[in-house]
């Protein structure tokens, strides 16, 4: 996902009535560091060195509708690389949840209000959480495939069959770990494919199986990549081996 970085909203005139925009700062230390990693991981996503938050949420942070979808495409971007990084989808959703979007939409509430409005801010940082690796899972499984599809596309050609969509996990599975992600990166991964979605939305697949399946699917391929790994390094041997004689 390729997100322009957007310029200070200089070209807005800027009056005493029209000040700009600033966050509050966090109500704990944990909400402190989130921010500051979102920070980093805007940064390197955009690769535009920001001086602080400040800058960044005063040129993301705004009401205006089709800004505010800027800011959320920047939170969608965020998360992806956050979740490449190894970071867990809990700790993902707590830094979206300090990104300009969020912060914009709470700065002028009450310690009353922000509290009634928790809920829905939690749900809309963990649904751009969940639709990044969504986005992750695309992007490995187009690429294992050679075609070029969409996510719903994706979910309509393997969700009738158990088999072929178990097959695009393990494919998915054996790219991401080549790619260097972590075991515990590509198990959260697994959530989001078709399968697991399917299988926890329309059969009723409770967290414990689904958790099962995915950290056996990641061991499964682990595995295999070590035998292919010590039978290629085994195989050079005999090569080098045979033309020494």
């Amino acid at each position: 996902v390729v997100i322009m970085a957007k310029s200070p909203k200089a070209d807005k005139e800027t009056t005493s009535e029209d000040a700009p925009l600033l966050p509050r700062e966090p109500d704990t230390e944990k909400g402190q560091q989130a921010r500051e990693q979102y920070l980093v991981l805007a940064k390197a996503a955009l690769r535009v060195n920001f001086e602080d938050y400040q800058t960044l949420f005063q040129a993301y942070a705004s009401e205006d509708p089709e800004d505010q979808q800027t800011a959320q495409q920047l939170d969608r971007t965020v998360a992806q690389v956050a979740l490449q990084a190894g970071h867990s989808p809990r700790q993902v959703i707590q830094f979206v949840a300090q990104g300009p979007y969020v912060q914009c939409e709470t700065r002028a509430q009450s310690p009353e209000e922000k509290k009634a409005a928790l809920p829905k801010l939690l749900h809309y940082a963990k649904t751009q959480v969940d639709t990044a690796q969504k986005q992750r899972y695309t992007e490995y499984a187009n690429a294992v495939t050679g075609k070029i599809q969409s996510y719903a596309d994706l979910y309509r050609e393997h969700v009738s069959s158990d088999l072929a969509a178990i097959q695009l996990d393990q494919q998915v599975v054996a790219a991401a770990l080549r790619a260097g992600e972590s075991a515990e990166a590509v198990t959260h991964l697994l959530y989001q494919g078709p399968y697991a979605q399917f299988q926890q939305g329309v059969k009723g697949m409770d967290a414990g199986s689904l958790d099962q399946y995915a950290k056996g699917t990641v061991a499964q391929v682990q595995s295999i990549q070590s035998l292919q790994i010590s039978g290629d390094s085994g195989g050079r041997r005999k090569r080098s081996q045979s033309l020494d004689r």
